[in-house]
């Protein structure tokens, strides 16, 4: 009889995630969509060549079909995500993992809580805008280093809404639910929360492939990281994520339409302001986590029906493919910049 339950046991989705999880899925998450994109690309490239479409000899084809067909343009904007949203389903199913393990739930939400994240989301951009885009982006700028990215159109409000659709919620949703519904939480397994928080920053900002995307991202990375670690509910920095998100692209078709222009002064004062904007920013986001998160209860984080799994190679504290990942992402950072 025992023997029985052993074996069931074993068949048994686990509810938890481990190091070794967070490694493989990391890894997964950089090399799919650079070879999905790689793939895409060729094939866009070999369709439009046979419909007769001609490139200017020596333009970046990519940014030209991007800019010019919505064929394309559209599923590469999504085609990140969706390798993201396969990687999620497919790793759970392969490793049989329960999908409670992410630690989604609704029911179980604050509608104060929710409100804050949003809250947060907005605070977040308009807080480090100055600092982010206009002192930093002005210094990449003299270093001759390229900080504009493709993006689709924000010429009307229906390009608005496709935009919050595409570039806003889509993200938000499929890259918490790997970084912090997976990578994150398999981190807890050898990390400290202070530890965890910073080296999940740390790795979804090396995922953008960019210098001049990485400042940014590594701290609303690592917010992101510390509200799911208080909260222990993935539903909170996906409302984060969205509302930051949404933020960006409404600034930007503000911008884009002329409603208001922002221009950002790199004189001493200027950045000065910029910094205080930025600490004032922080200082609000203390005031929410001391006054209001912190006298949340968090969530138990389930355990029952663990599983035998292989130990994972490792470097130091880190698993081998975690360490690959960030090599990878740093070498991606270098080729770009070439």
């Amino acid at each position: 009889m025992s023997d029985i339950s052993d074996a069931l046991k074993q068949y048994k989705p686990r509810n938890f995630y481990s190091i070794r999880d967070s490694g493989i899925v990391y890894l997964w998450a950089i090399l799919l969509p650079l070879v999905v994109g790689i793939v895409f690309g060729y094939i866009s490239m070999f369709i439009a060549s046979n419909f007769g479409m001609e490139f200017a000899e020596g333009s970046n084809i990519i940014a030209d079909l991007f800019a010019n067909y919505l064929w394309f343009s559209i599923p590469y904007a999504l085609l990140t995500q969706i390798v993201f949203v396969c990687l999620y389903f497919v790793f759970h199913k392969v490793n049989k993992i329960s999908y409670k393990a992410t630690t989604i739930s609704f029911k179980k939400a604050n509608i104060w809580t929710a409100f804050l994240s949003v809250l947060v989301g907005i605070i977040c951009v308009l807080g480090f805008i100055w600092l982010i885009e206009g002192c930093f982006g002005a210094m990449f700028d003299r270093m001759g280093i390229e900080t504009s990215s493709l993006g689709l159109p924000l010429s009307n409000v229906g390009w608005l809404f496709l935009n919050l659709l595409i570039l806003g919620v889509v993200p938000a949703i499929c890259e918490e639910f790997i970084f912090r519904g997976i990578v994150f939480k398999g981190l807890r397994e050898k990390f400290s929360g202070t530890a965890s928080v910073l080296l999940c920053g740390l790795m979804f900002a090396l995922i953008h492939q960019s210098i001049t995307q990485f400042i940014y991202p590594f701290i609303l990375g690592c917010l992101l990281s510390f509200v799911m670690e208080k909260t222990n509910n993935l539903l909170y920095p996906i409302l984060i994520h969205m509302f930051n998100n949404f933020t960006t692209i409404i600034i930007s078709f503000l911008q884009e339409t002329g409603v208001i222009t922002l221009s950002f002064n790199v004189a001493w004062w200027g950045v000065i302001c910029a910094i205080l904007i930025a600490v004032a920013t922080c200082a609000l986001l203390w005031v929410i986590y001391r006054f209001y998160l912190k006298k949340q209860q968090k969530l138990e984080e389930e355990r029952s029906g663990q599983v035998t799994q292989a130990p994972p190679i490792m470097v130091g504290k880190l698993p081998l493919t975690i360490v690959c990942g960030i090599i990878c992402t740093v070498i991606l950072i270098v080729i770009n910049l070439l």
